[in-house]
């Protein structure tokens, strides 16, 4: 059975260390190597197309309590210049504050995976600090006009680098011929270890541009397709239908028997 933290959202510093708590995940944290927070910074926009920068630094704070493992943010932004959006967005500052490693997975350098059993991507290219990592999942809670939900799974498109999957923007050939198809893929490849996901305020209609509602909620978990589950509920999705989650159910987690920890 999964676990899935379910936080009543205070403020970041109170609600994310909760719900981490709730699903036990400080025992659970590497003390060594190094732990990669994944924010989703698709462009520069500001939160909810985003992740607030208070949510990166409440999770960096609950990672240093916790381990001694290294810390870094990385991402790959899908419009742009990674360097530019980490500039905007406020975390060019929370690494110099904290003297933190910000990773640009764009330009990254790279290995080349492959895999038999994907459903489409049967080579990837990787960057290889990611390999060994320990990735945390931290995305918002928004629809996407391709997969209908973008929360942790979706997320994790930001870690292939832009420079080989490129088009009309920076990972537009990871959406064809099925965007679904490759969020599993690139799961497949490499999934979140930990996902945390800011539903405080999430995206409705559409993932650039969608309209702001008001949920109030940080959800946790290890089972990305469990978070995933719950999150496109939240946002009044029937997980059944959506064809990723229905693809990595049982292959990269469970859509069933998910136990919801509450706290208030």
């Amino acid at each position: 059975m999964s676990q899935v933290a379910r936080v009543k959202f205070v403020d970041y510093e109170k609600s994310i260390p909760q719900a981490l708590d709730l699903i036990e995940a400080g025992p659970r944290l590497p003390q060594q190597g190094l732990i990669i927070i994944k924010p989703n910074l698709t462009n520069s926009s500001p939160p909810p197309v985003t992740t607030s920068v208070a949510a990166a630094e409440a999770v960096y704070h609950y990672c240093k309590a916790h381990t001694k493992a290294e810390i870094a943010i990385g991402d790959g932004c899908g419009q742009g210049k990674t360097p530019d959006v980490f500039d905007s967005l406020g975390y060019t500052e929370l690494a110099e504050k904290h003297g933190i490693e910000l990773i640009d997975f764009n330009e990254a350098e790279t290995t080349t995976l492959e895999n038999s059993n994907a459903l489409q991507l049967k080579q990837l290219h990787l960057p290889a600090i990611v390999q060994d990592a320990f990735i945390i999942s931290l995305p918002v809670l928004k629809d996407h006009s391709f997969t209908r939900t973008t929360i942790a799974m979706k997320n994790m498109f930001g870690i292939v680098p832009g420079r080989f999957y490129s088009g009309s923007w920076n990972k537009s050939k990871l959406h064809s011929p099925s965007t679904d198809k490759s969020v599993v893929d690139v799961c497949l490849y490499k999934k979140p270890d930990l996902s945390i996901v800011d539903a405080s305020v999430a995206l409705k209609g559409m993932h650039l541009a969608g309209t702001h509602q008001n949920i109030g909620l940080i959800l946790a978990g290890f089972d990305p397709v469990a978070v995933d589950t719950i999150g496109s509920e939240l946002l009044g999705h029937n997980p059944r239908r959506l064809e990723y989650l229905t693809l990595a159910n049982g292959l990269l987690g469970s859509m069933d028997n998910i136990e919801i920890l509450r706290g208030w």
